[in-house]
């Protein structure tokens, strides 16, 4: 007997879609306009169909429950899970009780596939009457080209619990800010954030590309509604490009953001940062983002903040990463759980 399967677009309500400023214009699985007025290194747009920091959200009775994914392309990353690279985690719960269901990927080599996440016809965890909240976080690491969600034919698709508010959170960074290298979506520490504030987290990390170019921050500039904006693009530039870029970036996003909440990180410690002899390059520029933010503060901008990335790994810093760079998912969880207490202003009701 063939399976029945109602099949739902995702950008159609009641279903909310998070994580691409753009959609609602666009339609499009992207984290950067597909047609900026600005000048974008093609390497970023090129990035920018990476979904990560997408999110899903609604809430379902349904019995069984499937997703239908095409991504741009395979798994092509050997220090990388391919779950991490190209699937996407299913999370079960309200806001602050969200608990790791499922991950759904492909196969090697493949970019297409279909997926039961769950399937409670004969298990009796399973009550029609019983409405379970679903977020679905997007691949880090591929773009999605096509999506679908389904269900039994009876189920009832609800909305999810509001946001606290319509403020963004807004992350631009490196491959570490993109996710690189978590096992699974849900393991970046930006996503691991999300859990923990029921606001609109927004992830701009481009792989080895986001380098605090001028086109890059006047597109950035344009996302309405920032809760706090974070830099973090340090590790992608020389200490000279960093010199160069930083203040430009910041005045520029002062232009249109005058008070917003702005918090520079430094970056996490690298493990070659002391083998082969970079501790003080490194030095220098934690000193240098330091020195800013203090430098800004005297000229009157009270708004913005420092967060030394060396103390975000804690004393196993050399066992959180999987190539001496890029975190697992130890790494990214002691990230988060550092990093939290600098958001908790996030949770004012006033945002």
């Amino acid at each position: 007997m063939k399976e029945e399967i109602k099949w739902y677009d995702p950008k159609e309500k009641p279903f909310r879609i998070s994580g691409f400023a753009w959609i609602d214009k666009e339609e499009r699985y992207r984290r950067l306009p597909a047609h900026s007025h600005y000048d974008i290194p093609p390497r970023v747009d090129e990035l920018a169909t990476n979904t990560s920091g997408g999110h899903i959200s609604f809430r379902t009775n349904a019995s069984k429950l499937k997703l239908k994914v095409k991504l741009t392309d395979s798994a092509s990353m050997g220090h990388m899970a391919a779950s991490g690279q190209c699937g996407f985690d299913v999370y079960v719960g309200g806001p602050g009780r969200q608990m790791y269901y499922a991950t759904a990927f492909p196969s090697l080599l493949e970019q297409s596939y279909e997926k039961t996440i769950w399937d409670f016809n004969s298990s009796n965890q399973y009550s029609a009457e019983q409405l379970r909240e679903v977020t679905l976080n997007f691949p880090l690491y591929q773009g999605v080209e096509e999506l679908q969600i389904g269900t039994n034919p009876e189920a009832i698709i609800e909305q999810p619990t509001p946001y606290l508010s319509d403020k963004r959170v807004i992350f631009y960074g490196t491959s570490i800010t993109q996710g690189a290298c978590a096992s699974r979506p849900g393991m970046s520490y930006t996503n691991i954030l999300s859990r923990r504030f029921n606001l609109e987290f927004i992830n701009l990390g481009f792989s080895g590309s986001g380098k605090g170019e001028h086109g890059v921050a006047l597109t950035i500039r344009e996302i309405e509604r920032p809760a706090c904006f974070v830099l973090d693009y340090e590790a992608n530039v020389s200490y000279e490009e960093y010199q160069d870029t930083l203040i430009p970036f910041i005045e520029t996003y002062r232009e249109y953001h005058l008070h917003i909440p702005i918090i520079i990180i430094s970056r996490i410690p690298f493990v070659q940062d002391k083998a082969i002899g970079e501790y003080e390059d490194y030095q220098n520029r934690r000193e240098y983002s330091k020195l800013t933010v203090e430098k800004l503060k005297q000229q009157g901008d009270r708004n913005i903040s420092f967060i030394d990335g060396s103390t975000l790994l804690g004393e196993l810093w050399h066992e959180c990463t999987v190539d001496g760079i890029h975190p697992n998912d130890l790494g990214f969880m002691e990230m988060a759980n550092r990093l939290e207490s600098a958001f908790g202003f996030l949770r004012n009701n006033e945002l």
